[in-house]
């Protein structure tokens, strides 16, 4: 039996893994993925399929705080991520850190198309119109500030969700990214709306390049673009 200092010391690294998860559920490489990642005892497992992404990761936020839990992990059911990833994000002690993983689509420019980094910086024009630009020079294996991160491979502390409450936030991600939002194009993802909110409260996003995740489509996004399955 643990002596109580231990029991303690297991609690403060207590994680909630949320799988966000489409109605038809996860590919055979998504689950032989995970179930080769390693999870630091005491971890528990939640599964939130049928709702929108805001709701879902907003629930699964509440769980963590009611659970007792300290972290909490978003991993998405399109993204492979290595085996060590979740010790290796919770070891830089950091309220809100993500792995690496590149678009499901390429962008664009000219005649070439690029499949960017998910890690982007807000940026102000001449005009003085706001916009999201992508984090593409880096040295890889290095501790990325960013601005905005996606939530798809994902790591944030309970202290985060809890000064959002304490601030009257108890929509922790919420999705802004409509048609019709003034000026057009103001709007953001859930994850990235989750950011911009967090950084108003004082925290600073990362993104942990050692940890190259791979995207999965019909094909697999990796940093050399996209491959195919094998």
């Amino acid at each position: 039996m643990p002596f109580s200092w231990e029991i303690a010391a297991q609690r403060a690294q207590s994680c909630l893994i949320a799988i966000v998860v489409p109605p038809f559920g996860v590919s055979v490489d998504w689950a032989l993925s995970f179930s080769g990642m390693e999870k630091p005892p005491p971890w528990d497992v939640m599964r939130l399929s049928g709702l929108p992404w805001d709701d879902a990761r907003t629930q699964a936020a509440i769980q963590c705080l009611n659970g007792g839990y300290q972290w909490l992990f978003q991993l998405d059911s399109d993204v492979l991520a290595p085996k060590e990833t979740i010790p290796r994000l919770m070891s830089h002690r950091l309220p809100i850190v993500s792995g690496l993983y590149f678009q499901r689509f390429p962008t664009w420019t000219g005649m070439e198309a690029a499949y960017l980094p998910v890690m982007f910086n807000e940026v102000t024009d001449a005009e003085g119109k706001v916009g999201k630009q992508p984090i593409t020079e880096y040295k890889p294996g290095s501790l990325v500030e960013a601005h905005l991160v996606p939530a798809g491979c994902l790591m944030i502390h309970r202290s985060v969700f809890e000064r959002f409450l304490q601030n009257g936030i108890k929509r922790f991600f919420q999705w802004t990214l409509h048609a019709d939002s003034e000026p057009p194009g103001t709007g953001y993802s859930e994850d990235f709306a989750f950011c911009k909110k967090a950084r108003e409260l004082g925290y600073k996003c990362f993104v942990d390049t050692t940890i190259v995740c791979t995207h999965e489509t019909q094909g697999h996004i990796t940093a050399k673009g996209l491959q195919p399955k094998i």
